[in-house]
């Protein structure tokens, strides 16, 4: 493409990939609790989970960051079982669930 051009306005052609900026921190409207940062966490991709456990100066952010990192990297199936829990719920007794019927399920 550059051949055709003269010696001194030829220019070296460099490839870059394209830039990916994460999130450092998880956002207000999802800072209610640790569970909360949880669940929005279980949305993102691995780089915005490393991001905010890197650069978040807050300390439930890096919390919820930690149990998804020491999940995923260590293969840790208490973690992970820990992560599943609070985003659908802790164990119910079957009566508690039959007398909830009539209240709209969280799926």
């Amino acid at each position: 493409m550059t051949e055709n051009l003269p010696a001194t306005q030829q220019a070296e052609l460099v490839e870059t990939q394209p830039r990916r900026k994460f999130r450092g921190r998880i956002p207000e409207t999802h800072r209610a609790s640790l569970d909360t940062r949880i669940v929005w966490l279980w949305h993102q991709r691995f780089g915005t989970v490393q991001t905010v456990w890197q650069d978040s100066p807050d300390v439930l952010d890096h919390t919820a960051a930690t149990l998804y990192l020491q999940a995923i990297m260590g293969k840790d199936l208490e973690s992970i079982s820990q992560i599943l829990q609070r985003i659908e719920g802790g164990p119910r007794m079957d009566t508690e669930v039959l007398e909830d019927e009539d209240q709209p399920q969280r799926i």
